[in-house]
């Protein structure tokens, strides 16, 4: 095996064109980078923001297990095979110096598009999430004119910049023709292609967040707890309980990670805590308020917690007991 090259299986074809397009799409991200940093410099960090939407199945799971080298066939438990191919959506909103706002947009699946009056009268709820419904469980260009005037306007202060991807429910002429109650906002629209360049919550956010999710599930089988996290209920709760742990001061340099790898930041942040890790792999073994088994350590006030003090009691915290 002279210098490393070895016959590998192509995955991947691509065309000249491809290549080319490639490099424009870099210079246009460059470009783009460069403007929203005149801004910044403008307005300040605690006033850029970007917020975008991202689907989730109402049950996810890591896709990864133990078993015997060699074997083809792997299976695993789910707590329902529809909950996996059904889904929601989820749009939260990041500042460029490490804040995860309050609200978080959730989108559910609903038949008719609306959640029927019994439904409503019972629907979880919370002033950290903001619970639509659609068809799709997607967002339309309506959803996204009532996110912007109920959600991201009363967050915000008298001056903001918005990024947002290309997507044409969102587009800049629309929401600039809404009332901004008196502010200022200028919205930016990232290049189409260049997402995965440029855009924080796509660059790192997500992937943290989605892991949470996929490893607090694992644990809810593993331990055989009866509770049922893809019921609706459930779905805006767990998302709730997350979007408090996400929004502790420990997790600031991960959000400004995400806008120092997308090229918003100069200086590279510190060194942070990763949330699975922290949260769920390095909790105690028994809960701090009961002898049952922890399945969680609070990163606000760092206490392990068993399922029915995290999760049944509902434990939203605002306790810092983090240190810079």
């Amino acid at each position: 095996m002279k210098y490393n090259i070895v016959s590998r299986k192509i995955n991947k074809f691509i065309t000249q064109k491809s290549v080319r397009d490639q490099d424009k799409l870099k210079e246009q991200a460059a470009e783009f980078v460069d403007d929203v940093n005149t801004l910044i410099s403008e307005v300040g960090e605690c006033n850029v923001f970007n917020s975008d939407q991202s689907g989730f199945n109402l049950e996810m799971h890591t896709g990864r297990t133990l078993s015997f080298k060699g074997e083809l066939k792997i299976e695993t438990l789910a707590q329902s095979l529809n909950s996996m191919t059904h889904s929601y959506t989820i749009q939260p909103l990041i500042s460029a110096d490490g804040c995860l706002l309050s609200p978080l947009l959730i989108i559910l699946q609903e038949k008719d598009g609306v959640f029927g009056p019994r439904i409503k009268n019972n629907l979880f709820t919370h002033e950290n999430v903001h619970v639509l419904a659609s068809k799709s469980g997607k967002l339309s260009s309506k959803l996204v004119q009532e996110w912007f005037t109920k959600v991201f306007l009363p967050s915000t202060n008298n001056e903001s910049v918005l990024l947002l991807d290309s997507w044409s429910g969102q587009n800049s002429q629309m929401l600039n023709a809404l009332s901004t109650s008196g502010k200022s906002v200028v919205i930016k629209t990232i290049p189409a292609g260049t997402t995965g360049m440029i855009q924080p919550l796509d660059v790192f956010f997500f992937r943290p967040w989605k892991n949470f999710i996929r490893y607090f599930s694992d644990n809810i089988i593993l331990n055989n707890f009866d509770i049922n996290l893809h019921h609706r209920n459930n779905v805006i709760k767990l998302q709730s309980l997350i979007h408090n742990q996400f929004s502790s001061p420990r997790f600031q340099n991960l959000i400004k990670y995400s806008w120092y790898k997308s090229g918003y930041i100069k200086e590279k942040p510190s060194e942070f805590d990763n949330p699975v890790d922290f949260c769920l792999k390095q909790c105690e073994t028994s809960c701090d308020f009961c002898n049952l088994s922890a399945i969680i350590r609070c990163a606000w006030c760092t206490k392990s917690l068993c399922l029915t003090h995290f999760f049944n009691e509902y434990h939203i915290c605002n306790y810092n007991t983090f240190k810079k």
